[in-house]
Formats: C-alpha cells, structure tokens, sequence
C-alpha cells in the first residue's frame, strides 16, 4: 500500500487552524493536520474498498509509524474495520500501536480493535493481568478501557473489577475517570455492584470516579 498516497490524501483534508486547535486540546507534541473524523472515515471508506485485509492491515501499520496524530487516529481506524478479523496477526499489531500511545485519543479509538480481538480470545486477559502493574499508566488505563465489553449484561466483571480495585488510590485522572467509565457502564444492568464497590473504596476513590460511576444511578 502507498501509505505516502495516503498522507497526501488526508492532509489536503486538515486545516492549520484546525490542527493548532486539536493539538492544543490533546497536549500532543505530534504533528497534526486537522483532519475532522468524519472525512478521515470517509477517505478510509474508499481505500477499504480497493484493498485486501492484508494490504489493510500493512497501510494502518505504516500510518501509525509516521508518528503523524491524523494518520495515527486512521491507522487505529482501519484496524477496527469490519473487513479486518480478529488474529494474531492483528492483536500483535493492537500491542505494538499501544507502546506508542500518549493520549486518550489514540487509546480509546485503538479499543475498538481491542475489543474484538478480546472477545474473540479471552485468553488475552491472561496477557493483559501484567498492563496493571505497568509503569506506563496509559497501558494500566487500557487494561479497564479495553475490557468495557465485560461490564455488558451477559459477561463476568469479576476480574476487571479485580484490576480497577488495585487502581483506586492511583492518583492519576486518567486512571480515575476510566474506572468510573467502566462502573459507570456496568451500573446499567448491575447497580448493587457498582454500589458495593463505591462503598466499599469511597476513601480511596478520587471524586471523578464516583461521580462517573454514580452518574446514572439514583441515590438514595
């Protein structure tokens, strides 16, 4: 794949106004473009047409390592595609992407891909016990976001639950707001869980997990 086709393609889609703004908002050090997401899933759509999953999956590992935000952001994109199943091949590459990530952004659209992956082999969460002691806390923040399917009805939340009770007293935002996230999530089908746990850590819970977690409940 012309990956510097590609980056032709999505750059003439950006603005400078734009890029300062969205690089500012994200505190990235990476070059942007200003690409809005919907013209980037747009320019996706036609590449995903001409191209064999193969060829898919080598154009979103050449974007990522441009170390260009907007390409970064389609490469994680691409990945999560319908066309593109879940492998080996594929969870090898979701790990490689995340050593890179520094920001929600890139996590968070990267999860899509980590989703099906996981779903597929749960054995993956077999892997992912060791993201929760990891220095960087964007790999312990991915261990929560990239297991939200189990805090869906029908799934065990036993052992992300496990993982967020040993992130409590983490200080850093990031990690606060996603174990709310994940409580939150679960609070629409099992609110005496997500009470419990509140309860149970209310000392240690910073005030952006508790309010995230209880957002859709009513408390009495």
């Amino acid at each position: 794949m012309d990956v510097n086709q590609f980056i032709n393609n999505l750059e003439v889609l950006g603005s400078e106004v734009r890029a300062a703004s969205d690089q500012k908002y994200h505190k990235s050090s990476r070059r942007h473009f200003g690409v809005p997401v919907p013209d980037s899933r747009k320019l996706i759509g036609e590449w995903v047409k001409k191209s064999t999953e193969e060829e898919l999956i080598r154009l979103a590992e050449g974007l990522w390592e441009t170390d260009l935000f907007d390409a970064m952001i389609c490469a994680t994109i691409i990945l999560s595609h319908k066309k593109i199943k879940p492998s080996a091949q594929v969870w090898a590459t979701i790990l490689k992407f995340l050593k890179d990530v520094d920001g929600w952004a890139l996590e968070d659209q990267l999860a899509h891909a980590a989703w099906k992956s996981i779903l597929h082999q749960e054995q993956y969460l077999d892997e992912m016990e060791a993201w929760t002691e990891h220095p960087n806390f964007w790999m312990r923040r991915a261990a929560l976001v990239y297991t939200l399917p189990y805090a869906k009805p029908g799934k065990d939340p036993k052992r992300s639950l496990r993982w967020a009770s040993k992130y409590v007293a983490d200080p850093e935002w990031f990690i606060q707001k996603a174990i709310g996230w994940w409580l939150r999530d679960l609070s629409e089908h099992n609110p005496k869980r997500v009470l419990s746990f509140v309860k149970q850590y209310e000392d240690q819970l910073k005030y952006v997990a508790k309010k995230e977690a209880t957002r859709k409940l009513i408390l009495l």
